[in-house]
């Protein structure tokens, strides 16, 4: 019997320290590790998110790379670049170090310099997990993606932000925060 893609993730993860590793659509998929200044971006947003009351005593709790299990496929996960779900969700893993979706109020990946599945095939997969905001910072197009209102395997409401512009999170992520586009899409050397 051939591994599933679950144990072939497992061996990628091992032999690729560092590396992203997730199962979508019941494809294997590998990062390599970011850049600089992709990391600069998540220590903003992460920032933002403290500095707005996320992991306060009560509050929604934010992370780097919570794995997220995804309903999409008998193997499916992700592990979005930034995180924000309910408080107190440590017993609420699944399976292979992987978070029930519903305790999840928001997942934020940044694109890497290799454009990935972040505006392709993971929309559809955070709204089939019924995650109520994803956010895409596309450094390849210079502008943020908000979505909301997922339904079956898609959002109803697509947001585009360009730099000049701001975006608020929405009240549902429990951590009241607006970020400036041009502080997170700015290109810097």
């Amino acid at each position: 019997m051939p591994p599933s893609p679950l144990d072939m993730a497992d061996v990628l993860f091992e032999r690729y320290p560092r590396h992203r590793v997730e199962v979508l659509g019941g494809q294997v998929s590998i990062e390599p590790v970011p850049d600089g200044r992709h990391a600069a971006i998540l220590r903003d947003v992460l920032a933002g998110l403290y500095t707005a009351g996320a992991d306060c005593k009560g509050g929604p709790e934010a992370f780097r790379q919570l794995a997220i299990w995804l309903p999409t496929g008998p193997f499916d996960y992700a592990m979005p670049d930034v995180s924000v779900v309910d408080p107190e969700s440590d017993d609420r893993m699944v399976e292979f170090n992987c978070y029930d979706p519903a305790c999840f109020r928001l997942v934020l990946e940044v694109t890497s310099s290799a454009f990935g599945d972040e505006l392709t095939r993971k929309p559809a997969a955070y709204a089939a997990a019924e995650v109520p905001v994803y956010v895409v910072v596309d450094r390849v197009d210079r502008r943020v993606v908000v979505f909301t209102e997922p339904r079956g395997a898609e959002y109803r409401v697509r947001e585009v932000r360009h730099p000049g512009e701001s975006f608020a999170l929405p009240p549902s992520v429990g951590v009241p925060v607006t970020f400036a586009v041009a502080d997170l899409v700015a290109v810097r050397r």
